[in-house]
């Protein structure tokens, strides 16, 4: 509540002292596709440019993302694979499909086998801009778009030529850094990005070694047509530590491995090819088409004193998104009409060793799955009035999966549809505020590792489909920007792991009706040239109302905290320095596992970060900085993830459990701990 009221009085203040009104260059193509000002859509919409991103003195692009509303970031494993990022309350705990869609420069960039993101593919320094879009935009983007898109686009060779290095080092035996070389000449352009970070990890085996790079090439074939193409790698060695007890974090420490899980690792490659074409037929007809390959190979061991698992991964991945944009009046009144379709395919070949002590022998597994997945939509937007906008929009998709089990000689193939409407109107009140309504509806498919599932095929899951209503205010001007929108949904079919249902695993299933309702308010405020005030604040409520399966009805779903927010501010110092605080807060959330809420809640923690820099300037052509941060200033001892471990106590004859011992197990989160950056950026 205190958060609500200071945000409503920095809006307040803004609206006030603002002298030049603006709509401060936010434009968004993430929501219909087509560029259009961030005003002028019915959405809560927030996007990050490059200057912003460098002030913020995250370390990652999800550490960047935890300050933004609506969004929840979580790290079960204190480096860069653990973190998970959702929005609207879809992170439930239960490890299932993304809600959220994460692309890159248009490429979907979730994982064929689970459709999560890996976030430590995403480099920060390689990022340009960020447009983030909370609530469902399937009809747009189609699968995993539910809960909203987060679109990221990398930095190009678009200018003059530029060469950029930076370096970092901190805490844990942290090195890395970063190059960057750019330009264009004529019509060509080129880019070139590497990127390097080594870190032992805050615990005890938990260790994440990384390298990878781009390269980008970009001609204009003649005055109308763009032709860009872009590859890549990414390899990197990922340890993980493991959960401990609260008896094991009091005599081992906090940033202790679990003791059992000495050899636990992912080994992962990657490498990605694009190419996109932009032809301008008219001065009011476009065409785009994006295609990409992505090819990915995963090692690795995980195992306790209770389990063994080893598995191999290989995946792969192509898709292609095409589009019309047609700009052009409708009897007198502006219009922006965008149809297209999208093709993806995926395919995954998994093979694991799985070797669970209290039922021996171990049980192998040799499968192989496929996705196709076809779309087709239309997106458009038409002024009514010169201030009353109308948008609106419908998609198609259509989705088959198949797979077999090479040893258990099964074999599944599923086909499913889901139609994706939305419609929204924008009432542009004045210069600098608008005021919308929408209504969306929603969808995600199972992906291929809910379809096999831990205990075999389970071919019967149902795509999820919501209905989702928002109601929204947004602020816009040279002195503030503020955010504030209202949802409620209802979800059929929430996909959701269940670890009652098949103890000690679980098993995924459709909960027949999930309710999703919540607030979001963000806001900054630039009062004078020295000083920037922002905040964010977010209520999420996530309740099981309706399921004749699990007997779960009125429950509220794990790992969704009702209330968080974020509040910091910077200043700008003379002699080109600048300081800032800021601090994140997440309030009580029911554990992972604790789908029936039997246990206390975990704890709530605020967790603050200084940042301090010095940017001189050094001329037209040369930009010079260094700065040090200091993140969990106060040396908070927190967990940003916890669980319940069920364990077999005793057996029946037959070997299934005849009593279960439960305790509560924790993934604690870093101490307080420092990085010292520098960079160097030269122009020609």
């Amino acid at each position: 509540m205190r958060i609500l009221v200071l945000l409503a009085l920095l809006v307040g203040a803004a609206a006030a002292r603002a002298q030049v009104i603006r709509d401060v260059g936010e434009v968004v193509a993430t929501t219909t596709r087509a560029e259009r000002g961030n005003l002028e859509l019915p959405g809560n919409i927030t996007v990050l440019d490059r200057e912003a991103i460098e002030a913020s003195g995250a370390r990652d692009v999800p550490d960047l993302l935890r300050r933004e509303a609506g969004l929840f970031v979580t790290n079960d494993q204190t480096n860069p694979e653990g973190y998970r990022i959702e929005a609207r309350g879809f992170n439930n705990g239960g490890g299932n499909g993304q809600g959220t869609l994460v692309l890159v420069d248009g490429r979907r960039a979730t994982e064929p086998e689970t459709s999560t993101s890996d976030w430590a593919l995403i480099r920060l320094d390689e990022v340009e801009r960020i447009e983030i879009v909370r609530g469902p935009v399937n009809a747009a983007w189609g699968d995993n778009a539910q809960a909203g898109v987060i679109n990221i686009v990398t930095r190009s060779g678009e200018g003059p030529l530029r060469f950029e290095t930076r370096g970092r080092t901190g805490s844990y035996d942290t090195l890395g850094g970063s190059l960057f070389a750019g330009g264009s000449h004529g019509p060509v352009r080129a880019s070139l990005f590497l990127d390097r970070y080594d870190s032992g990890g805050y615990r005890e085996r938990s260790a994440f070694d990384d390298h990878g790079g781009t390269l980008k090439l970009g001609f204009d074939l003649g005055e109308r047509a763009r032709l860009d193409l872009k590859g890549g790698y990414s390899s990197d060695m990922r340890e993980r530590p493991g959960n401990l007890s609260r008896m094991q974090i009091d005599t081992l420490g906090r940033r202790a491995a679990e003791p059992s899980a000495d050899d636990n690792f992912v080994r992962a490659r990657t490498h990605f090819t694009d190419a996109s074409l932009e032809v301008f037929l008219s001065d009011s007809v476009s065409f785009q088409t994006l295609g990409w390959y992505r090819g990915r190979k995963d090692t690795g061991a995980l195992g306790t004193s209770e389990f063994a698992f080893d598995s191999l991964t290989e995946s792969w991945v192509v898709g292609s998104n095409s589009q019309v944009e047609v700009d052009h009046p409708v009897f007198g009144h502006a219009n922006q009409l965008v149809v297209g379709g999208d093709f993806l395919r995926e395919k995954v070949d998994f093979a694991s060793l799985f070797d669970f002590f209290a039922f021996p022998p171990p049980t192998e597994s040799d499968t192989r799955a496929d996705r196709h997945l076809w779309g087709v939509f239309l997106q458009d937007d038409l002024d009514l009035t010169e201030d009353l906008i109308l948008s609106a929009g419908v998609r198609y998709d259509r989705n088959r999966r198949d797979g077999d089990d090479r040893i258990a000689a099964s074999a599944f193939d599923v086909q499913q549809s889901a139609w994706s409407p939305r419609a929204g109107l924008t009432w542009r009140v004045a210069e600098p505020v608008s005021l919308y309504a929408s209504y969306a509806r929603g969808f995600r498919l199972p992906n291929l590792a809910e379809s096999f599932g831990f205990f075999g095929i389970t071919p019967g899951l149902d795509p999820e489909k919501s209905d989702s209503y928002e109601l929204g205010a947004k602020l816009r001007s040279d002195h503030a920007a503020a955010n504030l929108a209202f949802y409620h949904m209802d979800v059929f079919d929430e996909i959701f792991l269940d670890p009652e249902a098949a103890p000690p695993l679980g098993r995924n299933v459709n909960l027949d009706r999930v309710q999703h309702r919540g607030v979001e308010l963000s806001g900054n405020l630039r009062p004078w040239e020295w000083l920037e005030v922002y905040g964010s604040y977010t209520y999420d409520d996530v309740e099981i109302r309706e399921d004749m399966l699990t007997g779960l009805a009125g429950m509220r779903m794990p790992m969704v905290p009702r209330h968080r927010g974020t509040a910091g501010f910077r200043v700008f110092l003379p002699c080109d320095l600048e300081a800032g605080l800021n601090g994140n807060f997440v309030g009580e959330r029911f554990l992972v596992n604790d789908v029936a809420n039997r246990f206390a809640e975990q704890a709530s923690f605020a967790v603050y970060d200084a940042h301090l820099a010095w940017r001189p300037k050094l001329g037209e052509h040369v930009r010079f900085g260094v700065e040090g941060n200091v993140y969990n200033l106060f040396d908070r001892e927190y967990s940003e993830v916890a669980g319940i471990r069920t364990t077999c106590a005793a057996f029946a004859p037959d070997f299934t459990c005849a009593a279960f011992a439960r305790e509560r197990r924790f993934n604690p989160s870093p101490g307080r701990n420092w990085e010292v950056r520098a960079m160097v950026e030269i122009t020609r």
